[in-house]
Formats: structure tokens, C-alpha cells, sequence
């Protein structure tokens, strides 16, 4: 009875916590996606007339240093930051899966060399790749995610590679085994349905990973390069006007904890409702 209780209110927290960073979630896709092209406003007209003005009407957030409107720049900084985050989480979910597929199901030698490998690349800092490589390809979506993805898959390899470990003795794998089916069919059919939890959990979890890696190399000026601009961009235009118009480093700080925290909780959430499935 008390562990059917506890399994209830684990459940109605990840519930919760899913519903809550959800609907922050999915607000702010619409507000990326819309505003910049519902605003009167683009994202890189300046326009000398109205610097540094404070929130109005007119400017919901204000103008920056040169003009352009605050609240346009935010929502569209939003949506860079969303893009490297979600592109750079899809690849690397997608690398890990094949490369932990390959590695689990062979075993053996072919799994101990293909492992060593992956701790060799996850050795060095991710942030060390990513500046490389910006510095060779310069700053732009296409580098930060080339960066972020260098070594970004590892740890979904090593996650695939244990669970498929953990299932290629089960029964009903044996018996597709016995039926004639090939390595590649057991994989798709069999044993990816039964990570699904695993999978969307983890994730859920590397996205707000690399928008905070995007965002700290933009605020270091290693980023995300005009005309673009990312949350982190923003932060970093607002730094010299931070003691006379703070307004203008206030929005785009927070859009950026508000996207991190509502990650953050659909991820909690998630996990929360799929944990004794992935223990399992």
C-alpha cells in the first residue's frame, strides 16, 4: 500500500511538473516563432530616433543602444537559441543511438574499442571543441552545433549501450532471435520500443545543455555572430548599458531562465513518470 502511495505521488509530481514546464514551453515557442514575423518591428532595424527608450506601448521591452525593439530581438533571440538546442539534442540523439546500438549489440572486442573511443572524444571539454571549431568555421548556428555535437552524443551512446546489454538475454529477444529475425529488426522492433522512456527523458535533458552552452560562448563573444542573435548575444550587447538601463540585460536574462526552468521541469517531470520504467 505505501509503495503503490509513493509510486501515485511520484507520478502526480512528474505530472505536475511536466504540465507547468509544458505550457511555459510551448509558450515560448509560439512567442518565437510568431513575434518576429507579427512585429511591426524587425529584429535588426535601428532606428537612432528612439535609443535606450524605456517600456511603452509602442515598445513593450524598450530599445537597446541603437534602437531596435527589445521585445522583437528577445523573442527572436529566443528562437535562435531554441534551434541550436533542439537541432544540436536531435543529432546527437541520433549519433548516440546508432553508435550504442552498434556498440551493445556486437559485444566483444568490437564494443571495448568502440567504447574507449567515446571516452577519448568526451575527455576534452566540450566548450574546448566548440571554440575550435568556431574559431576555424567562424560564429554561426552551423559551428555551435558542429561544436556542441563533437562529443555531445556520448553519453546517449553509453545509455543505449547499456540497456541493449541489459535486454539481449531477455526472453522475448531470444525468441525473435529463434524466429529468424536479424540484428537490425530486433533492434528497431524489439528493443528501441522498450527505451523510448530512456530516450525522450534524456533528451528532454540535453536541450537546456546546449542553450546554456550557446549562450555563455555568445556572452563571451564566441557565439552566435551578427546580424543573428541569441539569447546570449543579447546579454552580451546589454553588458555595457547594464548600470544605466538595466531593463535592457533584465529581459533577455530572463527569457533565458524561464526557458532553462521550463526544460528543466518537463525533464524532472518526465523522468518522474517514466523512472520505474527505466530502472526496470
Amino acid at each position: 500500500m505505501n509503495t503503490r502511495m509513493s509510486e501515485n505521488g511520484r507520478k502526480g509530481r512528474g505530472v505536475f511538473f511536466l504540465a507547468a514546464g509544458g505550457s511555459i514551453l510551448v509558450l515560448f515557442l509560439l512567442l518565437a516563432v510568431l513575434v518576429p514575423y507579427l512585429s511591426p518591428y524587425q529584429a535588426t532595424a535601428q532606428d537612432v530616433s528612439v535609443q535606450n527608450r524605456g517600456c511603452s506601448m509602442e515598445h513593450l521591452f524598450g530599445t537597446d543602444k541603437f534602437g531596435r525593439d527589445l521585445f522583437t530581438r528577445v523573442w527572436y533571440g529566443t528562437r535562435i537559441s531554441l534551434a541550436v538546442g533542439i537541432l544540436s539534442t536531435a543529432i546527437n540523439t541520433l549519433i548516440g543511438i546508432l553508435y550504442g546500438g552498434i556498440s551493445g549489440y556486437a559485444g566483444s572486442r568490437t564494443d571495448s574499442v568502440m567504447m574507449r573511443l567515446a571516452d577519448i572524444i568526451d575527455a576534452v571539454p566540450s566548450l574546448l571543441y566548440i571554440i575550435l571549431i568556431v574559431l576555424v568555421m567562424g560564429a554561426g548556428i552551423r559551428s555551435i552545433v558542429l561544436g556542441i555535437c563533437v562529443s555531445g552524443w556520448t553519453r546517449m551512446a553509453r545509455l543505449i549501450r547499456g540497456e541493449i546489454l541489459r535486454l539481449r538475454n531477455a526472453e522475448y529477444i531470444q525468441a525473435a532471435h529463434l524466429a529468424g529475425a536479424g540484428a537490425l529488426r530486433i533492434l528497431q522492433k524489439q528493443m528501441l520500443p522498450n527505451m523510448a522512456g530512456l530516450i525522450i527523458v534524456n533528451m528532454v535533458s540535453q536541450v537546456p545543455e546546449a542553450i546554456f552552452k550557446e549562450a555563455f560562448l555568445s556572452f563571451v563573444g564566441v557565439g552566435i555572430a551578427a546580424p543573428q542573435a541569441s539569447l546570449g548575444t543579447l546579454i552580451q550587447d546589454a553588458r555595457s548599458q547594464m548600470m544605466l538601463y538595466p531593463g535592457q540585460m533584465m529581459f533577455p536574462v530572463l527569457a533565458l531562465c524561464l526557458l532553462i526552468l521550463a526544460l528543466d521541469l518537463a525533464g524532472t517531470g518526465l523522468r518522474q513518470c517514466f523512472v520505474k520504467h527505466i530502472a526496470e
